[in-house]
């Protein structure tokens, strides 16, 4: 048996070039690479790892002329976990007892999953939700690999009624266990993916990573929950531009710290939908784009004033992880690129 330890794992995940007939699809691959939990070339391997990281239980390994090999990775950003899986031989494992809601998102080959006399298949035009609390059997094909995103049922009914500003009288009306197209699910696809590869590097959980987090959160609500989007459409009543005002300084004195639509509105004792309405309505702008340029202001002040040498530096501190989307953001309002203004600043 040969059983590898998580730093190992990353190791041999590095250089490993087998997989189905050729070398991995380098864009699956690289997603949260550096977050390897489990990495398994043989099955009395992946038995173990599966007993240890999830409390799973190996049911049976199919054939295939592909080398044995099975690869799981997982984050965790604010309160919403991600996770990577890919097996290149067929397996069945039995899930005990699973936290969290979960949506499969099915990224090549095909899986089934089975729980309580329920069986659902899922593919690339379609993804299934396990609810929280569930025993599963997950059948996986050759070649199959998939985006897990697992929410907090508490967290995620919390920021619900955060959005539409009232407390919710039931449940969340969430369908599980069923084949759901893909198709209108493509944003939380999407957001799923970029953080994925963001996070492939050893990526510190910023700022901007935690709010898309959030993204992920309130995407999943907006494509899953039976008349969400039908609630937070309804039009909030008008409000006064002091009220507006109240949000402006919430945002101004906490500029500086991951922010949250939603814990904008929390604070400040509104629903999310006034939130959006109250700047659309008095600034012309979102809320969060109000947020990027506080934040872009922040950081043309610092490029003059000095102290920092490094637009890097600059740019890090003032909430933007990605150097490329700050440049551009920075030029678009200013007209010019950072090191530009940086080679203005006097010297002394």
């Amino acid at each position: 048996m040969e059983y590898y330890s998580t730093s190992t794992a990353k190791t041999l995940d590095a250089t490993f070039e087998g997989g189905p007939g050729d070398r991995p699809t380098p864009g699956d691959d690289a997603l949260l690479s550096s977050r390897t939990i489990l990495l398994a070339t043989d099955q009395d391997s992946l038995a173990e790892s599966l007993r240890l990281n999830y409390g799973a239980s190996l049911v049976s390994v199919g054939h295939t002329d592909a080398p044995f090999f099975a690869l799981a990775r997982r984050v965790e950003i604010g309160g919403v976990h991600l996770h990577y899986c890919r097996y290149d031989t067929p397996v069945e494992i039995q899930f005990h007892d699973m936290a969290g809601i979960r949506q499969m998102l099915c990224l090549s080959g095909q899986g089934r999953f089975s729980s309580a006399g329920q069986q659902v298949d899922i593919d690339l035009d379609n993804t299934t939700i396990i609810p929280p609390g569930a025993s599963f059997l997950a059948s996986y094909g050759a070649s199959y690999k998939q985006l897990v995103t697992q929410f907090d049922e508490g967290a995620l009914r919390l920021k619900a009624e955060a959005i539409i500003g009232h407390s919710l009288p039931g449940p969340l009306n969430v369908r599980t266990l069923e084949a759901l197209p893909t198709a209108p699910r493509l944003r939380s696809q999407e957001i799923a993916r970029t953080l994925a590869r963001i996070l492939a590097a050893d990526t510190p959980i910023d700022r901007p990573i935690v709010e898309m987090g959030q993204a992920l959160s309130s995407a999943f609500l907006f494509e899953n929950v039976a008349g969400f989007a039908e609630r937070f459409t309804d039009e909030p009543r008008s409000a006064s531009v002091a009220n507006v005002r109240v949000l402006e300084e919430y945002i101004h004195a906490n500029w500086n710290r991951p922010l949250t639509v939603e814990e904008i509105a929390v604070a400040c004792s509104v629903s999310v939908r006034s939130v959006f309405s109250r700047f659309k309505q008095h600034l012309g702008t979102a809320p969060l784009t109000y947020l990027r340029d506080l934040r872009l202001d922040h950081a043309h002040q610092r490029l003059l004033d000095g102290g920092e040498d490094s637009v890097i530096s600059i740019a890090l501190s003032c909430g933007f992880s990605s150097f490329g989307h700050f440049a551009r953001r920075y030029r678009e309002r200013f007209g010019e690129l950072p090191s530009t203004t940086l080679a203005r600043r006097p010297r002394v």
